[in-house]
């Protein structure tokens, strides 16, 4: 068991045994007995004294276990007012061991450097260890530095920046008759800028400065990534698919097509002309317009076929040499 204390003055120390828990006068003028005289347990060990106040079972399991660096706030947390404590990353606990010419201080939202110091109080003998005092100190060594938060006590413990949140908020509002059932069903019609609004109005005094970001002017410049524009409402799912994936996209709207299909123009192979051609070579893919069908083959005084159009055009070879038959067949009579 090894005594953990604050930096609040008591009279009469006797390492945590026999010391007087004294009353001290917070800066609003309310009294308190707290963060006087604590002890932590480093296992499942019993008080001795029903004054001090004890973490028990902070055993080194839990602490290698967690992945935050926020176990060892949190116990305390549970044991201590929790209205008075900052957060984890606000405080120091230092100790001397036996016989140490130096004092140790361990971040307590680092779970290495907490795990390092439960195996220093673990080789030494249990009557030793309880003579070991512990303080938690402020990381800052600005005298002037508060020990402890002495503001009201937080109501809005998350952040409230997606709809979901902030529509949890009221109902827990509504459910304590802080919020009339009106004024529900209209926030529910409510886009997000005025939500915001809402909720921010709701909002203790004391907390509004550390959610400022509801009514927070948005840098317009500043570019959102999707999941930001759709959890702002700015598009939606739909849209958020889309512009993640493209191709899937092009698939769907093949898909919602009815018939007939329009048809994609290409470019022509004979006058090279852009987005003109659709008539397909009977060879390749290629393509030409229906100009130069007409000009090449169906008009053409040597009576060619368009499936020189391969041979001439798309393999480049040139126009052939047409042998044309020794007797001629007379020509067609035109019919009345």
């Amino acid at each position: 068991m090894v005594q953990l204390e604050s930096e609040k003055k008591v009279r009469r120390r006797c390492c945590g045994f026999g010391s007087k828990i004294q009353t001290a006068t917070l800066p609003d003028g309310n009294t308190t007995t707290d963060f006087q005289n604590w002890r932590v347990s480093f296992g499942a060990a019993k008080p001795k004294r029903k004054r001090t106040k004890v973490v028990m079972g902070l055993t080194k399991e839990a602490i290698e276990a967690d992945r935050t660096g926020g176990y060892l706030h949190e116990r305390l947390l549970e044991v201590v007012a929790p209205q008075n404590l900052f957060g984890a990353d606000y405080y120091f606990i230092e100790y001397r061991m036996p016989e140490a010419p130096f004092t140790v201080r361990v971040a307590i939202d680092r779970v290495d450097q907490v795990v390092r110091a439960y195996k220093e109080f673990a080789t030494i003998p249990t009557k030793i260890q309880r003579r070991l005092i512990l303080k938690v100190i402020p990381r800052d060594p600005d005298p002037d530095t508060p020990v402890f938060d002495h503001r009201p006590a937080k109501t809005v413990k998350n952040q409230l920046k997606t709809r979901a949140a902030m529509t949890r908020y009221l109902v827990d509002l509504y459910t304590r008759d802080e919020f009339s059932l009106k004024q529900l069903g209209e926030c529910m019609t409510h886009k997000m800028p005025d939500l915001r609004g809402v909720v921010h109005d709701q909002v203790p005094a004391h907390e509004k400065e550390e959610h400022d970001y509801l009514i927070a002017a948005k840098d317009k410049n500043k570019r959102l990534t999707l999941e930001q524009r759709y959890m702002s409402d700015e598009i939606d799912l739909l849209a958020y698919g889309d512009l993640r994936d493209p191709e899937r996209k092009e698939k769907r709207l093949h898909d919602m097509a009815v018939y007939p299909l329009p048809e994609r123009m290409y470019t022509c192979v004979v006058c090279a002309k852009p987005e003109s051609a659709v008539i397909k070579c009977m060879e390749c893919n290629n393509r030409t317009c229906r100009d130069c069908m007409y000009a090449k083959f169906i008009n053409c005084p040597d009576d060619r076929a368009f499936v020189l159009l391969h041979h001439i055009y798309c393999l480049k070879l040139g126009e052939p040499i047409l042998h044309q038959s020794k007797h001629k067949r007379a020509p067609k009579k035109a019919e009345h």
